[in-house]
């Protein structure tokens, strides 16, 4: 007897992330996620018209919301989503952001493969980033990350003990974090998550959640399976934006303290090369093509990459440069 596929569903929150959505989305719809739902938050760099032309052709779930000063973007993007559609109806839930992006080993390399592989006493799947340096690209073109960004940090780099989860059966968590699904309410007394080499580990019930399922000890740090890559700085010019837009995982309005020279000097030189991901590219370029046939959704990605690029160009320091 077949075992049925399991329902995978992926749920993201943006701001300002226009030029990258395409290639996000894509990418996961070529991973097999059966479902994307993506909430934007206070965006004004053509995102919300983008997302709002991939819903029309049936690409994507997308949920325009405003943020109060004081609440986290995240947070409130999630529980909106999830109040307004069937986040639950899955039988696995991920959370990503915009420059992230799962990369599975295993199998067909889908997620599909991923999931079937967790054996049925694992409640999550908690996997370690991959993070991505800048390649030494100083400007940012437009073009998929994925094929731009080609060497990253040492496995046991700290900086890859971050952790995002699958997670089985989402109705019984209360709320969906960043990182992880938290506020357990099912039957189980012990819940177990398995890492991305297949080893078990147990949730200490005396824990909250989220401070056992955001970062992993070095030791513990592994890619065997799958790991999810992580492109958070891209180029010089581009992390100048990302640091003005401010933080989804901090309440709004503080200031983005976190996104400073040394966070991007930690991770801008990553030498190890990795070009694992490319084994989705000939259908990640299909499936672009695919979703840029649409007329409105290759006007709104011609918009965002102008308006970002115009960006870019008003942030440099010194006299103004051309993109293409």
């Amino acid at each position: 007897m077949t075992t049925p596929r399991a329902k995978t569903h992926l749920i993201s929150c943006i701001r300002n992330e226009g030029p990258f959505l395409l290639e996000f989305v894509a990418h996961h719809l070529v991973l097999g996620f059966d479902r994307i739902f993506i909430a934007a938050n206070n965006c004004d760099d053509g995102s919300g018209r983008l997302l709002a032309a991939m819903q029309a052709a049936g690409y994507v779930t997308y949920l325009h919301h405003r943020v109060a000063p004081g609440t986290i973007p995240q947070h409130q993007g999630y529980a909106r989503l999830r109040a307004n559609h069937d986040i639950d109806g899955a039988d696995w839930l991920m959370m990503l952001d915009a420059d992230e992006f799962l990369n599975v080993h295993i199998g067909d390399h889908s997620v599909n493969a991923l999931v079937a592989a967790a054996p049925d006493a694992a409640d999550m799947i908690a996997l370690n980033a991959a993070t991505f340096g800048s390649d030494g690209i100083a400007h940012w073109r437009p073009g998929p990350v994925t094929g731009m960004f080609l060497h990253r940090l040492p496995t046991r780099n700290r900086t890859n003990g971050d952790i995002k989860t699958l997670t089985r059966n989402p109705a019984e968590y209360g709320a969906i974090h960043n990182h992880s699904m938290v506020r357990y309410r099912g039957p189980k007394k012990l819940l177990t998550a398995m890492r991305g080499d297949g080893g078990l580990f147990d949730i200490n019930p005396g824990r909250p959640l989220w401070q056992q399922l955001r970062r992993m000890p070095a030791a513990d740090i592994t890619h065997d399976w799958a790991q999810y890559n992580h492109y958070a700085v891209k180029t010089p010019d581009a992390y100048r934006l990302r640091r003005q837009r401010g933080r989804g995982a901090a309440p709004a309005g503080e200031p983005n303290t976190r996104h400073d020279d040394d966070y991007y000097a930690l991770r801008a030189d990553a030498n190890l090369p990795d070009s694992t991901i490319l084994r989705y590219a000939p259908a990640l370029e299909r499936m672009m093509a695919e979703m840029l046939a649409d007329p409105a959704i290759r006007r709104c990605q011609e918009r965002t990459e102008r308006i970002f690029a115009d960006r870019l160009d008003r942030s440099a320091p010194g006299p103004s440069r051309d993109f293409p």
